[in-house]
Order: structure tokens, then sequence, then C-alpha cells
């Protein structure tokens, strides 16, 4: 079985002959450039040999072609930040118009998805990764997004059409420059982030509108929904019931929804059971261990791709991420030993 046909079994759901491993993180020091990109994942992956490749591009790269100023100010998550933001008041958005996603660092990011396929088109699926709407919004703007959405909101709803649209034309060019799938990020999808009128007007309705125009062209798509606290409560029936949506990713092992609870409601595909920001980050090598294998006990082996519930940090040992993998590697799914959890 390829690790294109394992991960597509288990995506529908399925128990497959191994169970696949996904690790990803940020690559702060090379992700400015899509050659620097490029090679930063393909050695990633050389080293580990995950079945899922999440391109990870730098976390402001859909906000510089807007006129963001974005540096790396060496957070542990190896993500960039807004040095200065495009929208300082509400009258910036109303000249905020539709940008080129072929050029700029729109088109960077393109260009080493093509960079990327090229090694990875016979050997594993990558996804390339797209925010929803509404947190391209929040990261265009110095205050938060929802400010917007209760003073102007006629203005914010053409805002994010035009953004939507955008983040759709660049979803499909990172299709056609070769990536199998999409990683559709949401900062936005938990009962903290936004309350239940922004979440029914400014957020989902985009995230719709997104998928529905890239649904027929992806050959699967993961939906993350992006908890900032542990403990924090997820709109997760209603991502769940999405068309279109193949898997879903979340904190799993901090957020109140388990790996085993999100598998049952779904009923689709999910990826979890690494605890990135705790013990994978700052364990040892046997509480890793314990850790991945206690999650797949509790959530059940079948339609479950092991992964982090988000980034990995740049400050995570290796070690570490390499016994993840090989702890997953180690699990023979129709064994006697693993029968009660298939």
């Amino acid at each position: 079985m390829t690790k294109f046909e394992l991960i597509r079994e288990v995506m529908l759901g399925n128990l497959a002959e191994t169970v696949p491993v996904s690790v990803w993180k940020h690559h702060p020091q090379h992700d400015r450039t899509p050659e620097g990109l490029a090679e930063a994942e393909i050695a990633f992956h050389r080293r580990f040999n995950h079945d899922l490749l999440k391109i990870s591009f730098h976390g402001r790269y859909p906000v510089v072609d807007w006129g963001c100023e974005v540096i790396y100010n060496g957070a542990i998550s190896g993500s960039t930040t807004c040095k200065n933001c495009r929208v300082q008041e509400a009258s910036d958005w109303e000249v905020l118009e539709a940008v080129d996603v072929n050029a700029g660092e729109f088109g960077r990011q393109v260009r080493a998805v093509e960079l990327i396929h090229e090694y990875a088109q016979d050997r594993v699926p990558t996804m390339a990764t797209v925010f929803d709407p509404a947190m391209v919004a929040d990261k265009l703007c110095e205050g938060p997004v929802t400010d917007y959405f209760d003073t102007h909101p006629n203005l914010m709803e053409r805002v994010l059409e035009i953004i939507t649209n955008v983040m759709a034309d660049f979803a499909n060019a990172t299709l056609d420059a070769g990536a199998d799938g999409l990683f559709i990020a949401s900062q936005h999808s938990t009962e903290t982030s936004v309350n239940d009128e922004h979440y029914e007007r400014f957020v989902l309705p985009y995230q719709l509108r997104l998928i529905s125009r890239v649904r027929g062209r992806a050959d699967f798509i993961v939906f993350h929904l992006h908890a900032r606290e542990p403990g924090e409560r997820i709109r997760f029936r209603t991502i769940s019931r999405v068309p279109g949506v193949t898997a879903i990713s979340w904190e799993d092992q901090s957020a109140a929804l388990s790996l085993a609870e999100g598998k049952k409601i779904s009923r689709r595909g999910v990826l979890g059971g690494i605890d990135h920001n705790g013990v994978l980050r700052t364990g040892d090598r046997d509480a890793v261990e314990t850790q991945i294998l206690s999650a797949l006990r509790n959530a059940g082996l079948s339609g479950v791709i092991v992964a982090p519930g988000c980034v990995i940090t740049v400050d995570t040992p290796e070690e570490n991420i390499l016994t993840a993998v090989e702890t997953v590697r180690s699990i023979d799914p129709w064994s006697k030993e693993w029968e009660a959890y298939a």
C-alpha cells in the first residue's frame, strides 16, 4: 500500500494495513523564499518519512500582498507576525482590493508547492495550508477583527467576500502546482473566539463558500480547528457536517473534545493524538511513546492519522519527533495486541 492509498483509505474512516502518521513544523530560517521552504520541507520529510506532508507556509503569507510588513520575532511556534498591519482603521477596509495569487507573496508559496511536488509526487501526498477568510481578515488588522464585525458589519461582509475569492484562487493555484489536498485552518471556530452571531454571519458562510470553490478539485480537505487555550469548546458538530470536508484536525490533547469523541461525532477521518505543546515538546522518549499509545487505545485505530494538534514548536527535540513516528510505525493494526482497538 502506497502512502497515497493509505491516506485515502484512512480518510474514508477505515482500518488500513498500517496506521498513518504526519508531523509538521514551521521553518523560520528558510520559509521566506520558495527554494528555502521547499528544501526545508523535503529535508524534514526525508528525516521522518511521514505519510502526509503538510506544506507549512509562514504564518502571515496571505497578508503580505495586501500591505502588511511581516517579520519573524523568534516565536517558538516558528510563525511570523506582523510588524505593521494593513488595516489600522475602518477606512482601510474600504480600499481593500483583490490581489493576484500567482504573483508576489502568494506566488512565492505556489512556486514552493511546485518545487515540493517535484520531490513528493511519487512518494507522499501533500496538502497546502490555506487560512479561512475570517482568519485572514484578523491577521490584516491591528486589533481583533471582531471589533469590526460589531461596528461595520456590512463593510466586513464585502471584505470577507473579497478575501474568500482570493483564498479560493490561491487554494486552486496550489492544487494546479501539485498539492494533492488542502489543510484549511480556522482560528474562529471555538465558542470563546467568536460569539454565535459572529460565527453564523462572518465565519461559517465564508468557510462554506471557500470549500465549495475547491472541493471538486482537491483529493481531500482537512479542516483544522484551532483552539488558543486548553479546554476551549469547539463548534465541532457544525464543521463535521460541512460538505467536502474529508477529515478534521484539532488540539485534541488539550481542547474539551477528545480524539475519540471527535471521531464518533464526525464519522470522518480525524488527525490528532500527539500532544505537541506538552509531552512532545518537554517529555522524554518514553513519555512520548506512552502518550501516543494511550491516545490510540482511547480513539481506536480506524480512521485516525496520528498528527500534532497544531504546529510542532521549533524547540521540540528532534528525537521526540522521531520517537513519535517510530511509535506509530511499530503498531500492527491487525495483530492480536491491537484487535480490541481496530
